[in-house]
């Protein structure tokens, strides 16, 4: 096996002999820079390669790939790139991995794998490797792209990737279209977030998937009340409509790296999100409010009777329910659970006695699980739901806009009723109706 670095150098060093013939000017250090980056990223799909024939697996993953190229794209905007003119760049870089891919697999087919080749796992050491380098190609390219536009510097980097490409047994149109769309790739026109999104036309949603009635996903189906929502923005823009993946831990610095666009799925409006983000007007009032197993309301309906040594409570990580644990139920025994699809089966299972969380997904599972019950008709506090986007007036005014149109048309009050009937149990008249119905709407 080739160490990688090690390839590189030697690229570039045949490719030093080629330079007169090349152009006058020698290649800048810049181009030099962006082609060993290219080379080693690329250089990473043998082990790629290695890890899919060992574990029978096809070099092409659709699904996967589409959701890199979407994660890539949004960075290449994040580091200043053109949303659309980045994406064919990246897509070529993917091809050219694939095509090494398909190389190797070419190999082994006839000779075997070495059993010299290392073994690298393809989602802890693989993919982050390919994602860091897949940064620092973006951050290079956003210094090299002026050079890109000097022919004796565009024709440098043809020559080092099509001389790469022959070194690995590939095309030269293998790298070659690498070279081509790089320098196709526009910087981002200056203006607001909101006419980015129009000009890509496409909003990116990021959201858990783990918060029922707001969001739930159920393999790559999305359900619930947001993403219903979520929709409807779209629609009321004009573009397309993608889920990209977070979770509370992670919701803001996921925000900030500029992942997604705007934050939906039952979100607490908080004085630190306002600090780093925008949040929209509200669009549910909500509470906290505790969930026991049935038959030990009495026990747990106030504070001091959860707030005591020797009672479980339970919690999820990252989001206002753990911090309302922190700082209201600090002589409890308290769980900080990681799964938010499977945490009420803990109380369910006498695993643990009460959780603490927003009052509307109290009412949502109880009324889904017989075994569990709200230990109150009330709420400890007042909470709001809201968006979170990065701070730009123009998209903040277009949402709240949004808001106030599908408040005004019903859309608001319509969505909250057809998901929360899908829990209601089969009695009428829990006699918290109105508990249930927003706002004009209002979360985690």
């Amino acid at each position: 096996m080739r160490p990688m670095f090690g390839i590189v150098l030697i690229v570039l060093t045949l490719v030093t002999g080629t330079r007169a013939a090349v152009a006058d000017q020698p290649p800048a250090p810049e181009i030099e820079r962006f082609a060993e980056l290219i080379l080693y990223r690329l250089d990473l799909g043998e082990h790629v390669a290695a890890w899919k024939w060992r574990h029978n697996r096809p070099i092409e993953d659709l699904e996967q790939e589409a959701r890199v190229l979407d994660a890539a794209a949004a960075q290449a905007e994040a580091s200043g790139l053109d949303f659309p003119s980045a994406r064919p760049f990246l897509a070529a870089q993917m091809e050219a991995s694939k095509a090494v891919q398909r190389s190797w697999f070419a190999a082994w087919k006839a000779k075997g794998l070495p059993a010299t080749q290392p073994d690298l796992d393809l989602n802890n050491v693989l993919r982050p490797s390919i994602a860091r380098a897949g940064d620092a190609i973006l951050s290079q390219l956003v210094l090299v792209r002026p050079l890109l536009d000097v022919p004796d510097q565009r024709d440098h980097l043809l020559s080092i990737l099509g001389t790469a490409a022959r070194q690995r047994g590939l095309a030269p149109e293998a790298l070659s279209e690498i070279a081509r769309s790089a320098g196709k790739v526009a910087y981002a026109a200056q203006g607001s977030l909101l006419d980015r999104i129009i000009a890509r036309k496409q909003l990116r949603v990021g959201t858990t998937g783990d918060y029922a009635p707001f969001t739930v996903r159920t393999g790559e189906v999305w359900s619930g009340i947001d993403v219903d929502l979520a929709r409807d923005l779209a629609d009321s823009l004009g573009v397309e409509l993608v889920f990209v993946p977070t979770t509370w831990p992670t919701l803001m610095q996921d925000l900030k790296s500029s992942k997604f666009d705007i934050g939906m799925g039952g979100i607490s409006k908080t004085q630190e999100r306002q600090r780093e983000a925008f949040q929209t007007r509200s669009y549910l009032n909500d509470g906290k409010a505790p969930i026991v197993r049935c038959g030990d309301e009495q026990k747990y309906d106030t504070l001091d009777e959860i707030n005591r040594k020797g009672v479980k409570a339970i919690v999820n990580p990252g989001g206002t329910n753990e911090r309302f644990a922190q700082a209201r139920l600090p002589n409890a025994d308290v769980t900080v659970f990681p799964d938010n699809t499977k945490i009420f089966d803990e109380i369910a299972a006498g695993r643990a006695d009460v959780m603490v969380t927003d009052k509307i997904e109290v009412q949502w599972q109880a009324a889904r699980n017989p075994k569990l019950c709200a230990a109150m008709n009330g709420a400890f506090n007042l909470t709001e739901k809201a968006y979170v986007m990065p701070q730009d007036d123009a998209l903040l005014k277009a949402v709240d806009a949004w808001l106030d149109k599908a408040e005004a048309e019903g859309t608001l009050k319509a969505t909250f009723d057809r998901h929360l009937k899908k829990a209601a149990p089969p009695a009428a008249g829990s006699g918290d109706d109105a508990a249930r119905r927003p706002r004009a709407a209002p979360g985690r």
